[in-house]
């Protein structure tokens, strides 16, 4: 008898829906940080630095971030949504990916959701200095999320005797997502940014030749989207390898600059500044060090 009256309620337990589990602040933090620090572009942010009061009870669409995908080739949108908690109704933060680069609708929709919180209160949104900052209270209890943001550029900034750069948060500095799926010239339409470097391993080979002065692969350096510039590695009559962006030949790490067409000795074929010297690097290209 007693077997037979554990059975059912074996079974009621087993069928139970399991609770799932809040986000803490510390997870939501750490979940939107290695997501959004590889943001491109912030757009739409409401009640900058201002305790959002309104509309109560009510979602509204409080700022869009542009992200690139895995290998940075496409993009998409994180957009962001707050409920302003009223009465009964609990505050909540939500984020959801549109999987494009398209504009996000006033309210939520049926697209995924990145992550969602209930109990947000207080909730507040700045971004100053290329860093985004977002204060609240989770469950009564106070919260801050700071992220960077380093690939966020805002203009350019014009030095007398010096090359363009970026208004950003450290100019220069910029973090990619790669993946195998990055250097696939089939998909890449859209080679280089101002920002890359040789020095910095984030510039886009182009064009490439062997010691045997051979074409490798395509010649893509019509496609650069800042122009292309050369560079010294097996001094081949029709020119060297090609890498897409803005020429800083003979600077510290940088490329040496092309001495002309006449070949020369090794040591001789390319210039650097003053103060440093053309050595190879392990794909035989002179490099100022």
């Amino acid at each position: 008898m007693r077997f037979h009256w554990l059975l059912p309620l074996f079974f009621l337990l087993a069928c139970r829906p399991v609770m799932k589990k809040e986000m803490s602040g510390p997870e939501l933090d750490f979940k939107l940080s290695e997501e959004w620090i590889y943001a491109t572009e912030l757009s739409g942010l409401k009640y900058n630095n201002e305790v959002i009061t309104r509309p109560p009870g009510f979602e509204q669409l409080v700022m869009q971030l542009q992200l690139p995908e895995q290998g940075g080739l496409s993009f998409k949108k994180h957009c962001v949504y707050y409920v302003v908690p009223y009465k009964e109704k609990a505050g909540s933060l939500k984020v959801q990916e549109l999987k494009n680069d398209s504009n996000c609708p006033d309210v939520s929709g049926d697209f995924p959701v990145f992550v969602s919180v209930q109990g947000v209160d207080q909730f507040k949104v700045s971004f100053n200095s290329f860093k985004l900052t977002m204060d609240f209270t989770l469950g009564k209890k106070p919260q801050k999320i700071e992220i960077p943001l380093p690939n966020i550029e805002a203009g350019l900034i014009h030095e007398k005797y010096r090359p363009l750069k970026e208004k950003s948060l450290v100019p220069g500095l910029k973090f990619l997502r790669l993946n195998e799926d990055t250097f696939d010239f089939a998909s890449n339409k859209n080679l280089g940014k101002l920002s890359d470097r040789f020095s910095r391993g984030s510039a886009i080979r182009c064009h490439q030749v062997n010691k045997e002065c051979e074409t490798v692969g395509e010649n893509r350096c019509d496609e650069c989207r800042y122009g292309w510039y050369e560079v010294v590695d097996f001094q081949c009559a029709q020119g060297g390898s090609k890498f897409c962006g803005q020429n800083h030949c003979g600077e510290k790490n940088e490329p040496a600059c092309p001495r002309g067409v006449k070949v020369v000795d090794p040591e001789d074929a390319g210039i650097c500044q003053s103060d440093l010297e053309p050595v190879l690097n392990a794909d035989k290209i002179l490099v100022c060090q």
